[in-house]
């Protein structure tokens, strides 16, 4: 699916989501949730390319397949929180979108920190020799 098509299918769903919130609230979430789903099942063939594209970069240097899934889980992470977070705004749920973005920081984090850690270690030692 091409950009147009996708923003043209996004602005589609937006002015349902927008008549739906006006005249039956009740379905409002449901068609917000199918409109997020049928965007990630287009794009799904992209994100297929960007994966192939960081394991051709792990096969050229000498970074660990780990560094790659570790960058891909905490992408994920954020990812996900962010359009759950931004969910629970649209549904005027601020505090709940508050909390979900904190723990989404630290969840990314704990994520991370092996990776961090690895790179601290290494940068240690060669500052070391």
């Amino acid at each position: 699916m091409s950009i147009f098509e996708l923003v043209a299918f996004v602005f589609l769903g937006l002015g349902l989501l927008i008549f739906l919130r006006k005249y039956a609230s009740h379905l409002a979430l449901f068609a917000e949730f199918v409109v997020i789903v049928i965007v990630f099942i287009s794009v799904s063939g992209e994100l297929k390319g960007l994966i192939n594209a960081f394991s051709n970069i792990t096969e050229m240097t000498v970074v660990s397949d780990d560094i790659l899934k570790t960058m891909l889980k905490a992408f994920s992470i954020l990812t996900v929180g962010g359009i759950s977070s931004d969910i629970c705004r649209d549904n005027g749920e601020n505090a709940v979108a508050g909390v979900l973005d904190t723990v989404v920081k630290i969840l990314a984090c704990a994520t991370a920190m092996p990776t961090f850690t690895a790179v601290l270690v290494t940068a240690l030692s060669l500052l070391e020799q």
